[in-house]
């Protein structure tokens, strides 16, 4: 009788301890779809994603990680997050990892005791150092913290970690420019900030006014677009009664610059703003710029900068001759070619965009006329330059 109940204790407690177990393996790590992720690191055709459980507090980061070798280890992929991305560090001493950081200036994330520590891949615990376990195209790795784990194999020493999995957001600085150089100013008083509008078609570039207003007036961003389009006839604008913006256009010579009001959206100071443009006001030493997202970097939710270099608009009224009497483009607008004409003998001629970058150099002997290739250029507006090192004299090239 004592056997019998001994052995049925057993299978009673063998029967508890399955129905346990069964639970514990329902749990699932939480990872994150490659799509979702924001932050590419390294080149190639192989990707992996990384992520970190931290514990206090219980937050899940990712990034991701392309490689063009057939495999990488767990410290490759952290070396190369490391080497780009400043607020990622980790310390190891030899195979053993010691702590894993991570601080944007907002969290400030660590995972400081290695005995704590321990990783899947693919939510499956391995038992090789962190520097021999390799990852191949598809992987994903995790670290967590036991205390945040759950423990789903008990005899393997298996954790998941249940906390959903966000994506970091890749550093980006926005393109700024000091107000020293802007060279079209609107407006009077002792008070300034600088406008920007960063356009997308027909190709990537940043124009910037500068605006000046009276201590203590009350100025939004449409009043200073608005003082911009009465006094730049290059510069327009058009939007809703309610505050939505339609579009904005600059039209320089032949080519329109265009930003949709479906893909628009601006900062102040780098950081975005909720309220319509004719509620946000500006205040002085502002730097507000409009751009579409599609051509920005998202650094945080629905907060885009962009990267492309600011040019004051002035410099196309007031140093770029529109009708040089000694220099001829034609045809222009260009599609394949254009020939350049005029007195040259002994000068340089240097094409440039619009962010100042040398397109063409070369040096003319004589007087006659040559051909400068615009095929394969992106469509938009250049500057051709024609130098003898004393003077110089530029005309606008525009490429269709």
């Amino acid at each position: 009788m004592f056997m019998r109940i001994k052995n049925f204790t057993f299978l009673v407690l063998m029967g508890l301890f399955g129905l346990f177990t069964t639970k514990l393996y329902a749990q699932t790590d939480a990872t994150i779809a490659p799509e979702d992720i924001k932050y590419w690191i390294g080149e190639g055709e192989n990707q992996v994603r990384f992520i970190v459980n931290w514990a206090e507090p219980d937050t899940a980061l990712a990034w991701g990680v392309r490689f063009s070798e057939e495999s990488v280890t767990i410290k490759d992929v952290m070396d190369k997050i490391a080497d780009v991305d400043y607020r990622f560090s980790y310390d190891a001493s030899g195979s053993w990892l010691n702590d894993l950081f991570f601080n944007d200036g907002v969290l400030n994330l660590s995972l400081v005791e290695a005995m704590w520590a321990s990783y899947v891949v693919n939510g499956e615990s391995s038992w090789d150092t962190f520097d021999v376990k390799t990852l191949v195209d598809g992987d994903y790795i995790k670290w967590g913290d036991t205390h945040c784990g759950t423990l789903v194999d008990p005899v393997n020493y298996i954790y998941v970690w249940e906390k959903e999995v966000a994506a970091v957001y890749p550093l980006a600085d926005e393109a700024m420019i000091d107000p020293s150089e802007i060279l079209y100013w609107v407006g009077q008083g002792q008070n300034q900030m600088v406008f920007a509008v960063n356009f997308a078609d027909p190709q990537d570039v940043c124009f910037a006014w500068g605006y000046r207003f009276a201590e203590g007036a009350d100025i939004t961003v449409k009043d200073v677009m608005d003082d911009i389009a009465a006094s730049d006839g290059r510069f327009e604008y058009n939007a809703s009664e309610q505050g939505w913006l339609t579009d904005i256009t600059f039209v320089d010579g032949d080519v329109t610059y265009v930003l949709e009001g479906f893909n628009a959206m601006y900062n102040v100071n780098g950081v975005a703003s909720w309220f319509t443009f004719n509620e946000q006001s500006v205040v002085n030493n502002d730097f507000v710029k409009w751009g579409d997202y599609n051509v920005g970097t998202e650094i945080a939710a629905w907060t885009y900068v962009w990267e492309t270099p600011v040019t004051p608009v002035s410099v196309y009224n007031t140093s770029v001759s529109e009708n040089n009497a000694s220099l001829a483009l034609y045809p222009n607008p260009a599609t394949s070619y254009t020939m350049l004409e005029g007195e040259m003998n002994g000068s340089t001629v240097t094409v440039t965009d619009l962010q100042g970058r040398v397109i063409r150099s070369f040096v003319v002997d004589d007087n006659e006329a040559v051909r400068i290739e615009t095929e394969g250029l992106q469509a938009g507006l250049y500057f051709v330059t024609v130098s003898d090192g004393a003077s110089h004299q530029t005309v606008k090239l525009s490429v269709k």
